[in-house]
């Protein structure tokens, strides 16, 4: 995910990263915790800003740059939400750190985080196993039940696809959709939901989440269309049938569902 400085101006781009660490953390911490994560070559627990908290970064894959976009850049601090949610669902959730974020943010909500692949997942249950609010589910997201696997297993761990099986195999998971999941877990609305799931949000936007939208108050969606064609048509298709305010933080568009005049 290299960025436009990053590809004309390398040191600065190196430099802007160094100063959101320190502006984050303050001169020491941050100079600390940046020089452990480039000089690492095995797995680290790094401390979240602001709390006692730590999670696992694996520093020769894109963890750190998940790190820095929830941690350092705080992408998920949404402007213009003033919510005090208690159901978060977080898909997606990669190695856990939104689900971390949010459950010190947010610490009387529950928040289900579902991730598909074998290693993120684990790596995810370690980070979110000391908050008690946060139960993880190794599945996938989809627009109906379906037996679905990792279409590019050798890619980066943040980029892995999904794709439908006709028949279950030895590498599927689970695809479940949103209406299963709330009756699964008994939720009757969605306080915040976010997705980021490259690529799979044409299938899960296209068609039938109707049901589950309009018990959503606000909605984070990373969406992919430089990965696959057809992402954003699907997803604004469906969500502009709803009076949501429309904002971006960072990579994410963020919907904010409007009160009716009435209430």
């Amino acid at each position: 995910m290299t960025t436009e400085l990053e590809r004309r101006n390398p040191i600065a781009h190196e430099l802007l990263r160094i100063l959101k660490y320190v502006y984050r953390l303050g001169l020491a911490r941050g100079l600390s915790t940046w020089t452990r994560l480039k000089v690492a070559r095995e797995p680290v627990w790094i401390r979240i800003p602001g709390s006692r908290g730590k999670v696992l970064v694996r520093t020769s894959s894109s963890d750190i740059w998940t790190y820095e976009k929830i941690f350092i850049s705080r992408e998920y601090d949404l402007p213009g939400v003033d919510t005090n949610p208690r159901v978060i669902i977080d898909v997606g959730a990669n190695v856990g750190y939104a689900s971390v974020f949010f459950a010190e943010r947010y610490p009387e909500a529950r928040i289900i985080a579902i991730e598909p692949e074998e290693e993120n997942f684990s790596l995810l249950q370690r980070n979110t196993a000391p908050y008690r609010n946060v139960t993880s589910l190794r599945a996938a997201l989809w627009p109906h039940p379906a037996a679905v696997s990792i279409d590019n297993p050798n890619d980066a761990s943040w980029a892995f696809r999904i794709r439908e099986r006709p028949l279950p195999t030895g590498d599927a998971v689970r695809g479940i959709s949103m209406m299963e999941l709330l009756d699964e877990y008994d939720i009757a609305d969605i306080d915040l939901l976010k997705i980021d799931i490259e690529g799979a949000e044409k299938e899960v936007f296209q068609a039938g989440c109707e049901s589950w939208l309009e018990r959503t108050r606000v909605l984070v969606a990373e969406l992919h269309d430089w990965m696959r064609d057809g992402c954003a048509t699907a997803f604004y298709r469906s969500t502009s049938q709803f009076p949501f305010k429309h904002l971006t933080s960072g990579e994410n568009v963020v919907l904010i569902r409007q009160s009716s005049p009435e209430s």
